[in-house]
């Protein structure tokens, strides 16, 4: 007679573990996990400061009352290091109908971390061609330490 009797030997481990009783609270711990990873994927970058911020008044700019709106622009260094010779421009797709004064400004030196709010531009329309009442659009950009930011502001203009 051999050693093998031709009955498997039995493998069942017993650890006294019970999905069932702990199901619910790892699903709902696996719940709150999840929404906090989404609240930060979500919150954090709009925490994060914006390179370019606007405001332009008035707007909208009602040509009985006003020939001119303003729009001022801050620059906020967000690229980690010193920049060197900032060139900030702004710009219509409508420059037959829009005038921008001065198109361009230039910052000489803007730190690391630094904001720095300009004089504003001033927008109206150009008094060398017909004036229409609707909505333009300004793009305002900027090339900090070889990164490139834009933004864009409606500008609403009220024909007399």
């Amino acid at each position: 007679m051999g050693i093998y009797n031709g009955k498997r030997p039995s493998l069942k481990f017993d650890f006294g573990f019970d999905w069932n009783k702990v199901k619910y609270p790892i699903l709902g711990i696996s719940a709150v996990i999840f929404v906090i990873a989404v609240t930060f994927l979500l919150i954090l970058p709009a925490l994060e400061p914006k390179a370019i911020s606007l405001e332009l008044a008035p707007n909208p700019l009602d040509l009985k009352d006003e020939r001119t709106s303003f729009l001022i622009v801050s620059i906020n260094n967000v690229t980690g290091a010193t920049a060197e010779n900032v060139v900030i421009s702004v710009e219509t797709e409508a420059s037959d109908a829009i005038s921008i004064f001065p198109a361009t400004r230039k910052i000489p030196t803007l730190g690391k971390g630094e904001k720095r709010t300009l004089n504003p531009f001033a927008i109206s329309p150009n008094p060398a061609s017909p004036v229409y009442s609707g909505t333009y659009f300004l793009t305002i950009s900027t090339e900090i330490n070889g990164q490139v930011f834009s933004e864009q502001i409606a500008f609403e203009l009220k024909a007399v």
